[in-house]
């Protein structure tokens, strides 16, 4: 499996258009996580400035951090996305040869099917953790960058709304009825999370971007 991460951006974006089922919409929903965090974290490194106190500049380069690991995290599960599925296309070729729901193909498939909700699982929480960060450091950001704060939220809560779809794809292939729902709720309440975030921060580069514009007339 190829480590879709470290493909040039044309080469991805060729096999994203290919006739190929990997990547596919569960790689683009980390690509979409990762270029939120790499977008937050450019929001961080110029918002320190040279008369930032200390103590400010050092929390700022927590922040930075915290997305870079994020933006780590979600770039190997851009892969790991591929590999799941397909353990789990293999496991429904083998459960196709042992169709009883007693055989350990089945089984074996419910578990390749949790193993590929999983991810997106991931990801979507790894999105909420940062619009949170990004909603905390909202008020510090440089007023020049706001613009690019509000489209990292867009796209970190895009993440967590496309994982919605592969999260309740993969669910309802899993013969446990109430790991399905419990997989459904948790990535609603997940979504929900990132949606309150996300608001929260264009309605604070809203109301800047309009005092502005009232300051210039």
């Amino acid at each position: 499996m190829d480590d879709f991460a470290k493909l040039s951006i044309d080469s991805y974006l060729d096999q994203v258009g290919d006739r190929t089922p990997t990547p596919g919409g569960g790689g683009v929903t980390g690509m979409a996580g990762a270029l939120a965090c790499a977008l937050a974290r450019m929001v961080v490194a110029f918002s320190v400035r040279k008369k930032t106190e200390p103590a400010v500049r050092d929390q700022m380069e927590t922040t930075a951090r915290r997305f870079h690991r994020m933006d780590q995290l979600l770039r190997a599960l851009i892969t790991q996305d591929a590999t799941a599925y397909a353990d789990m296309t293999e496991a429904a070729a083998s459960r196709r040869l042992q169709p009883a729901r007693t055989s350990p193909a089945h089984a074996a498939y419910n578990g390749a099917v949790l193993a590929a909700a999983t991810v997106p699982m991931e990801m979507a929480a790894i999105a909420s953790n940062a619009l949170s960060t990004m909603d905390d450091f909202k008020t510090a950001a440089s007023h020049y960058m706001l613009s690019d704060l509000a489209i990292a939220a867009v796209l970190a809560d895009a993440t967590a709304r496309a994982a919605r779809y592969t999260v309740g794809i993969n669910a309802r292939e899993l013969s446990d009825a109430a790991k399905r729902a419990e997989l459904l709720v948790n990535i609603d309440d997940v979504v929900e999370h990132c949606k309150r975030h996300r608001e929260s921060i264009e309605a604070f580069v809203h109301n800047h971007l309009e005092s502005d514009s009232a300051e210039s007339r």
